[in-house]
């Protein structure tokens, strides 16, 4: 199960967006709460059968000894303190709670609070500097007085904690996943307001566990209807306009040109072919839109160019925006209203309704080559125009095929989901969303944004935007990568090791002298050959029925 929460977007960030970025990802990172006892983040990482403690940010409910000198610096990591920890003497109450979580009530014994309050104190004597004494010859009293009974506390309860957490989760044989957490906001407060020296204390903390995966139902002997992607000699003609589209070649048009909307698809007409007024060059300025219609803030950078050229073709750009200035001449000015659509690439700009302040810089015509034999030649390899569209009804065909498995194997993941009833952990859900957040990320710096523009999109906002209209599909892939254990496991399909060190070996030359983290790979690795497999089984098992495909919705404005 491990395999599936497996994170590799400081591998994915790191490989493409460069040190400020990977810092301003990490700082995402962070657990949206602060260390036990302090106001400072946590790290991140953490294992199971280890803990990290962790409370609310809301500081209201702390004590002033919890921001002391003395505190903030000696705080740690429970995860990082648990291999050193020492063996304490515990008893743990578990009940189970709704979402794969359990909920610990830890009692410690007046003997072992006694003995850390005094191992904090002796640790404080040994190095305290209080004028009148020599270092580390002060009196207890005086230690106690100079550092505040509430900060020693604190202290003495954080390593309680470190020592108690992971003596629970190992005595009850809780395998947990990420951080412990207090039981609520309040808790900390709670447990320094109970604790005292020589007096027993109890705490309540909350771990995230691996889900059991039961199936409910058979796997095999299932007819299943999956979409078919057709063939249609339409779209070889479509393949020759884009083809001739990438090879036109724009002027300056005329001073009286107006701009005009045009077809995606060039007719059929195979002559040389022109199109007036069909680039816009533009200045765009991107502001909210205000509920009474007016111009608000200005939009982030993002939305924000100079010299855009729109091609005005229908469904390009935003929807209705080459519409919006149709008839407009170089020098014209327009304001716009948009919407940008729901599922927009930035999170912070979808379904957020805009006015662009449009100033046309110029237009210009557009020249599509003759669809002739010589120009076949010209930009491929082929023969003449009869073999480029044998190429083309071949590559189409293959294109097919694949997103034909593809959709079946969408079917099939759906039938095995159902078969499931299983609470996804959410710190599963949370590691799983950040690592595609963070490919997002990836995404945006390999089509040529710099570092600048995505560390202002990597925001806490922008994070929960995408968390929540992501979080269907990331359970649904959760969901998918149990089940396809728990069906390996069930019917012993295994990875070949050789496979798996034949994909591992092509994955090294491919990124050759990068910084990755060759563990965690390997688990990606393992995972995927185990989803192939088990698809591949799950096909021969059941009967496919392949049906018409159905219209697929608008592409998202870029």
């Amino acid at each position: 199960a491990g395999k599936i929460s497996i994170d590799l977007a400081t591998m994915f960030v790191r490989r493409t967006a460069g040190a400020s970025l990977l810092a301003a990802l990490a700082a995402l990172s962070a657990p949206d709460a602060v260390a036990a006892f302090a106001g400072s983040a946590m790290p991140a990482h953490a294992t199971g059968g280890a803990a990290l403690c962790r409370v609310s940010p809301a500081t209201s409910a702390f004590t002033p000894a919890l921001r002391s000198p003395l505190v903030q610096p000696t705080l740690r990591s429970v995860v990082r303190r648990a291999a050193v920890a020492p063996r304490m003497a515990v008893e743990v109450v578990v009940k189970d709670l709704p979402g794969s979580q359990k909920q610990l009530t830890i009692s410690v014994s007046a003997d072992e609070c006694e003995n850390a309050y005094k191992a904090v104190l002796q640790r404080l004597q040994k190095g305290a500097e209080i004028p009148g004494f020599r270092k580390g010859k002060a009196p207890t009293a005086m230690v106690l007085n100079h550092f505040g009974k509430e900060s020693v506390s604190a202290e003495a309860c954080e390593k309680i904690i470190g020592a108690a957490v992971p003596m629970a989760l190992q005595m009850k044989d809780i395998r947990a996943i990420g951080q412990a957490q207090m039981a609520d906001e309040a808790a900390v407060a709670k447990m320094l307001e109970k604790f005292k020296p020589g007096l027993g204390v109890d705490f309540e903390v909350l771990v995230d566990v691996w889900p059991v995966t039961e199936l409910k139902g058979s796997y095999t002997g299932v007819t299943l209807e999956a979409e078919e992607e057709p063939f249609e000699e339409e779209l070889i003609l479509n393949a020759l306009s884009e083809m001739r589209k990438r090879e036109a070649v724009s002027t300056i048009s005329g001073a009286e040109t107006t701009a005009a909307v045009y077809s995606t698809k060039l007719p059929d007409d195979p002559e040389l072919q022109t199109r007036t007024g069909a680039i816009c060059v533009v200045d765009l300025v991107g502001y909210k839109k205000n509920a009474d219609g007016t111009k608000g803030d200005k939009l982030p950078d993002l939305a924000i160019g100079e010299n855009v050229e729109v091609v005005m073709e229908s469904g390009k750009f935003f929807e209705g925006f080459v519409e919006s200035i149709v008839g407009l001449k170089a020098g014209d000015e327009a304001a716009v209203p948009v919407t940008f659509p729901s599922n927009h690439k930035v999170p912070e700009l979808r379904g957020l309704e805009a006015i662009f302040d449009v100033s046309i810089k110029a237009l210009k015509d557009s020249m599509f080559p003759a669809l002739t034999e010589d120009f076949a030649k010209g930009i491929s390899d082929s023969e003449g125009l009869d073999d480029l569209k044998k190429k083309i009804r071949e590559g189409i065909s293959q294109e097919s095929i694949v997103s034909t498995s593809k959709n079946i194997n969408r079917a099939l993941e759906d039938m095995v989901v159902n078969l499931v009833e299983i609470d996804i952990p959410e710190t599963l859900i949370e590691e799983q969303t950040k690592q595609k957040f963070a490919n997002m990320m990836s995404d945006f710096k390999g089509k040529g944004m710099d570092d600048e523009q995505i560390k202002t999109m990597i925001t806490k906002d922008n994070y929960d935007r995408y968390k929540k209209t992501s979080r269907d599909n990331t359970v649904r892939s959760l969901k998918v990568s149990f089940v396809v254990g728990e069906i390996a496991k069930k019917e012993g399909i295994k990875i070949d090791p050789s496979e798996l060190e034949s994909t591992m070996a092509s994955m090294r030359a491919q990124y050759a002298g990068e910084d990755i983290d060759e563990e965690q790979a390997k688990g990606r690795v393992e995972a995927e050959l185990e989803r192939t497999k088990v698809l591949a089984f799950l096909r021969e098992k059941n009967t496919i029925k392949l049906i018409p495909k159905k219209e697929a919705p608008a592409p998202a404005a870029e």
